[in-house]
């Protein structure tokens, strides 16, 4: 979509973000009730995410600033690369608690979506996304200072997720 409106001609910039924090917030059940949260990442695969509230940030300060011209992305890639064991090991230091990460396969989440009762070609269109992932697509911008966004993983646990698993 971001192609086809830069495609027009308009100034444009799309926020290029790779995974966001919050979705961790999916797998705050399974975490107070299991101790473990899964997804179909590679579980030593080391990338970026970031907090919606640098997302936020980053919006608010494109959209302030009426001198860039054209079409573009700027990424948001949050402070630091990590795989899905270093959150369970970041989780599991600030909740106090054993938090373990299990990969799952791409068939078992699409029928997990498709429970919910997501349509199989979106399912597909999620599977297909996190397999691209586990590529490298999330690692394909290069980190820069600008690309750098201020909270960590850890802060993020500390004020969002450790509320939301034991409220």
């Amino acid at each position: 979509m971001c192609d086809l409106i830069a495609a027009s001609g308009v100034n444009f910039r799309a926020v290029a973000c790779p995974s966001f924090l919050h979705n961790l917030l999916n797998h705050v059940g399974s975490i107070r009730e299991q101790g473990v949260f899964s997804m179909m990442a590679d579980p030593d695969l080391k990338a970026p995410a970031v907090a919606a509230r640098d997302i936020a940030a980053t919006a608010v300060r494109l959209l302030l600033d009426g001198t860039w011209t054209r079409s573009g992305e700027v990424a948001c890639l949050g402070p630091e690369g990590l795989s899905p064991n270093d959150m369970a090991r970041i989780v599991s230091e600030v909740l106090g608690t054993e938090v373990g990460y299990r990969q799952i396969t791409g068939a078992a989440f699409k029928e997990r979506m498709t429970g919910f009762g997501m349509s199989e070609g979106m399912a597909q269109g999620l599977v297909d996304m996190f397999g691209a992932k586990n590529r490298g697509l999330d690692n394909a911008e290069p980190r820069t200072a600008g690309s750098t966004t201020p909270t960590t993983f850890r802060q993020w646990c500390e004020e969002v997720l450790r509320p939301a698993v034991t409220g």
